[in-house]
């Protein structure tokens, strides 16, 4: 293996982990910095597992690797004292046990590594400084460990040239992994960048939409007001339950809009089938009142999941009663509720025959304040469909002027 070859391969091995973290770090919708520490330094040992294992030496080659310290001067640029002490560890020991190192020489060495990340936190050198210096100590210890080695079996021209090679290829490859990752970052940076800002912009637009919402129910409450002649009993029958209505519809959708932005789920064992029962029980007089048909196919075994018995109550309960509002049409109002196991999923189906949803409505009916409802808040299937994403599961809807049909996926995850 050539020059080229050996240094494409090696810093090939060197940044595939560490892209991996990036790529990781990117398009983590949740994660702690905790967690973004500890796949960093799993990310710089799989490094150097990689080069020891697999990076290939060049024709003829018999002096030590010096690849495998780029992770550890990432380590010290990341200030991961976790990561330091470990990578530290593992190359004494590698150095000793495969190039017979001395013992004293690699703790002098690695000491001097710590003393050198010590001065620049105390703001005394630049990171740049810092890695020259950590080059210029490598080059000083490894000239002197294969001058120990193999300075017999390697004539002395040829030696000086390898060393010079080895040591100007430690700084090209250090400097190419270092300018790769910095670069990395500095894209994961403006990625991140985006996220917030996008984040922020969906914040600036449920403001702007939960302002305008609230403003048309507030707006009815001054008219009446202003109208209200408090002596006027007719005033007071006729105008007062309008008040209270409006009024009402606002707090629902304040409730609604607060209940978006903390949406928690706590699992425990359920059994989706009792759950269901119990919905039906609890909404039974209103199935009465409307005059609606409930029917039910419902397997008699227990379907156990691990999942969120309020939320998920909430979102069947939102999902029935939008089904029961939808029967506005002359046919004889009919609701069918199917649950069934795939695999490793539980499937739940609800079926009405109410006046269905237009093609064009039904694209847009998981968007925040969507709604066809003359008092709706728009907010009822957005935080179902919140719910149900929180779970890993997923919602579909297909409508037609035959009615509607609500499927819900939901993976059990029991372990």
């Amino acid at each position: 293996m050539n020059l080229f070859e050996f240094t494409l391969v090696n810093i090939v091995f060197t940044l595939f982990p560490l892209l991996i973290y990036l790529i990781y770090v990117a398009y983590s919708t949740s994660i702690s910095k905790k967690e973004t520490n500890l796949f960093l330094e799993f990310a710089l040992f799989s490094s150097i597992y990689l080069v020891i294992r697999y990076g290939k030496p060049m024709d003829g080659e018999k002096l030590p690797i010096l690849i495998i310290n780029v992770p550890l001067i990432i380590a010290y640029l990341k200030k991961r004292p976790i990561g330091i002490a470990l990578i530290s560890t593992f190359l004494i020991l590698y150095y000793q046990c495969y190039f017979n190192s001395s013992w004293g020489l690699l703790m002098i060495e690695y000491s001097l590594y710590l003393i050198l990340f010590l001065v620049k936190e105390r703001k005394k050198i630049q990171d740049k400084v810092m890695i020259i210096a950590f080059l210029v100590i490598k080059a000083l210890f490894f000239g002197y460990l294969s001058f120990q080695n193999y300075y017999e079996e390697i004539p002395w021209d040829n030696f000086t040239i390898e060393i010079a090679t080895m040591i100007l290829l430690l700084m090209v490859v250090t400097y190419v992994s270092l300018l790769l990752f910095h670069k990395g970052e500095d894209i994961l940076k403006l990625h991140m960048t985006m996220k917030e800002l996008e984040k922020e912009k969906q914040i600036r637009m449920s403001l702007f939409q939960i302002t305008h919402e609230i403003k048309n129910p507030i707006a009815v409450c001054k008219g009446y007001l202003d109208m209200f002649d408090t002596n006027n009993k007719e005033h007071s029958k006729k105008y007062i339950p309008i008040l209270k209505e409006e009024i009402e519809r606002t707090l629902i959708l304040l409730q609604d809009f607060l209940s978006i932005q903390k949406i928690k789920i706590e699992k425990d064992i359920l059994d989706m089938n009792l759950l269901l029962e119990e919905i039906l029980t609890s909404l039974e007089p209103l199935f009465k009142e409307k005059k609606i048909e409930v029917s039910t196919n419902i397997i008699d075994d227990e379907i156990y999941m691990n999942a969120d018995y309020n939320r998920l109550k909430q979102v069947f309960i939102n999902i029935l009663k939008n089904s029961i509002e939808a029967m506005t049409n002359d046919k004889k109002h009919k609701l069918r509720i199917e649950v069934g196991e795939l695999k490793e999923e539980v499937e739940v189906k609800i079926i009405d025959n109410g006046v269905g949803i237009e093609k064009e409505n039904l694209k847009k009916i998981k968007n925040p304040f969507f709604s066809t409802k003359q008092n709706g808040t728009g907010l009822g299937v957005f935080l179902s469909s919140e719910i149900v994403k929180a779970h890993n599961g997923k919602i579909e809807f297909f409508s037609d002027n035959n009615g509607t049909t609500v499927t819900l996926i939901f993976p059990k995850n029991m372990k």
